[in-house]
């Protein structure tokens, strides 16, 4: 019976380190796959940009200079832009240019032209 115990303890050890192993590796890919975070932009002229999971809204608090205003939000394959808004100085807009990736989001900001 002694010969059958060896290889059966042996097997069983193996098996759980083939199990540890994995365990690790599937932790590993885990901590290095980024997750999208929430976020929010620098204000410009007094709008700024929040973002999470796959999409971006604008935001406008007293604009302090009359022009355009568009918000980018950088996706994971690429960029999406708002149309551009004309807001006037002093004006206020809690919530425009709504934008939606397809996968994640990594950031957004806000775009001026007058």
């Amino acid at each position: 019976m002694t010969e059958h115990t060896q290889p059966a303890r042996r097997v069983r050890n193996t098996i759980a380190r083939v199990a540890a192993l994995a365990g690790v590796a599937v932790a590993a890919v885990a901590l290095a796959t980024p997750s999208a975070m929430a976020g929010t932009s620098a204000k410009l002229n007094g709008c700024y940009s929040t973002w999470g999971s796959t999409g971006s809204v604008g935001h406008c608090a007293r604009v302090t200079t009359t022009g355009n205003f568009k918000n980018r939000g950088v996706c994971t394959f690429g960029n999406e832009d708002s149309l551009w808004e004309f807001f006037g100085a002093g004006e206020s807009h809690p919530k425009w240019g709504g934008v939606e990736c397809t996968f994640d989001i990594e950031k957004s900001f806000i775009m001026f032209s007058n």
